[in-house]
């Protein structure tokens, strides 16, 4: 008898520490990252990339829209020369319109047509579901205290998660919002020098989407 108790006694106490360890826990931002990159449905966004170079420094703005696997569209917004210029990928169909110069190209995607987005960094990994593949390959810091990211088109406090990436001289510094991993700022770096800071204005996660963003004008 007295040993069935002390039995019970010990598988009550680990239960116990267990479920307590559990609740001081915090959900591990790389893990949660990969499963929401993973289960993305739709993604849209309105996004700033400014790109640092030796003489002087080049600023965009575009509205981002992406349904996985293979529906994108890009609009630009700023500055004045770049904008209304809009890329449409639809499967294996590429379409860019230039306003400026009144023209519009029509391209097939072939297997090797490269990533048009992949300027965008970890970013364009997340959502094209493979950003369990870009920390693989990386070697991965997890800041151990979060930080504050001001979410610039509504001025809002965003608690964020602070991850490194390295890969050789390449470096990423991903900004995860706490709620749902979402990156809202990247800023990359080749060795010491910041090379392109991306910041995002606003966004929505798996929300409704329009067909006809991705249709792509009969040639």
């Amino acid at each position: 008898m007295t040993q069935s108790i002390r039995r019970f006694l010990v598988i009550v106490l680990l239960v116990g520490a267990t479920a307590a360890t559990g609740l001081g826990q915090t959900p591990d931002p790389v893990e949660a990252v990969c499963t929401m990159s993973q289960s993305l449905t739709a993604y849209s966004a309105t996004i700033r990339m400014t790109q640092h170079q030796a003489q002087n420094d080049s600023v965009i703005e575009f509205v981002f829209d992406f349904v996985p696997p293979d529906r994108m569209r890009i609009v630009y917004t700023a500055p004045a020369t770049v904008e209304g210029q809009t890329m449409i990928l639809n499967a294996n169909r590429f379409y860019t319109y230039i306003p400026s110069l009144n023209r519009h190209v029509w391209q097939d995607v072939g297997e090797n047509g490269g990533n048009q987005g992949e300027e965008m960094g970890f970013l364009y990994d997340f959502v094209t579901g493979a950003a369990s593949e870009a920390l693989a390959r990386a070697s991965v810091d997890v800041a151990e205290t979060r930080e504050t990211y001001v979410l610039e088109s509504t001025a809002t406090n965003l608690e964020v998660d602070a991850l490194t990436l390295s890969e050789g001289e390449a470096r990423q510094v991903v900004l995860l919002n706490v709620p749902d991993t979402a990156p809202v700022a990247i800023d990359s770096y080749s060795g010491n020098r910041l090379v392109m800071e991306i910041r995002v204005l606003d966004y929505q996660l798996n929300g409704a989407f329009d067909e006809g963003w991705f249709a792509i004008p009969e040639q």
